[in-house]
């Protein structure tokens, strides 16, 4: 029998949500085209709408077992505990029909991990302090020739000790290694196939995997690189990793970029309206109440944040 292609859980949940805006009644023609972009961007993206669609015998006749008053509140307002119910049940089935098979086996087997909104510090045996960002997943391998960290997903920052051993510090993502050369650093691992990462004191030298070119990265410098090659160096845009405070701190960022660091540390999904995604923002937001930070943003720019579940959000200009 042949196994089924891995979908990752972050697709998932854009798929439910996306499926749950397009049954509501209240779907409009562009979010229908930026729907059917997202479906047609990725085969992951089809196969999970189409592995949810399974799992629920269709989605399409979802509304069938639910009497028309509790779907409807008015013409123009899905009532939103029938959404919220939609959204629950639909969870509940992809839990009890896939179990453990819906998350990588990776992120089942590491280490060690943090829950979507959860920061954790954490004390290596080598005197090292690792700091793991919301929904983040790594493996520890210390031998007596390296000291190695995998990140399978998220972000972690590192402030790494003298080893007595004199072993090299290494960090591996799926797209390369970096090597600590004695120093203060961000990695973070992107969705799209690509390595973030940031130097706040000393230098790292970055390895793309299938590159025999490897570059130092210095004190206040930012680069990213995927599995072939890596970025030219930026001066950082922050003296510290202020997520490490449970802080986001913007100057001049994009509404778009702030939302997504925001849903970084809270479930769910958003849509913006395509005007407003370029709105520059800048301030100071906290991470440990991401619902506050939204409400903040929402009085300080008049925008009004509909909620169609927990889960679901559309922001709109008041």
């Amino acid at each position: 029998m042949s196994q089924a292609p891995k979908i990752h859980d972050h697709v998932l949940d854009q798929a439910a949500d996306w499926l749950v805006l397009l049954h509501s009644g209240e779907m409009t023609e562009l979010e229908q085209q930026q729907f059917q972009h997202w479906q047609a961007e990725k085969q992951e993206h089809a196969l999970a709408i189409q592995q949810i669609n399974t799992f629920t015998q269709g989605l399409t006749g979802l509304s069938n077992h639910f009497p028309s008053d509790s779907l409807v509140q008015s013409k123009q307002k899905f009532n939103l505990t029938a959404k919220r119910n939609m959204l629950f049940s639909l969870s509940g089935l992809l839990v009890i029909s896939c179990g453990m098979y819906l998350l990588p086996w990776a992120k089942w087997q590491s280490d060690d991990h943090t829950e979507v909104g959860e920061i954790k510090t954490i004390a290596l045996q080598d005197g090292s302090t690792l700091i793991l960002a919301s929904d983040s997943y790594i493996n520890v391998n210390f031998s007596e020739q390296t000291r190695q960290i995998q990140l399978i997903e998220g972000e972690i920052y590192i402030q790494t000790a003298k080893d007595p051993q004199h072993r090299p510090f290494m960090v591996k993502t799926k797209d390369g290694a970096i090597e600590a050369l004695g120093t203060q650093f961000t990695v973070r691992q992107e969705h799209h196939d690509q390595t973030r990462v940031k130097v706040y004191q000393h230098a790292v030298a970055l390895q793309p995997q299938d590159s025999g070119k490897r570059q130092i990265l210095k004190q206040g410098q930012r680069a990213y690189f995927n599995s072939q090659q890596t970025s030219k160096p930026l001066p950082l845009n922050n003296e510290q990793p202020y997520w490490t405070q449970q802080l986001l701190v913007v100057e001049q960022w994009p509404l778009e970029k702030v939302i997504g660091e925001l849903y970084r540390y809270q479930k769910g999904t958003y849509f913006i309206e395509p005007a407003l995604k370029d709105l520059r923002v800048s301030g100071v937001f906290s991470l440990k109440n991401p619902q506050q930070s939204l409400e903040t943003l929402a009085y300080t720019h008049q925008l009004e944040l509909s909620y169609y579940s927990p889960y679901l959000l559309k922001i709109k200009k008041r």
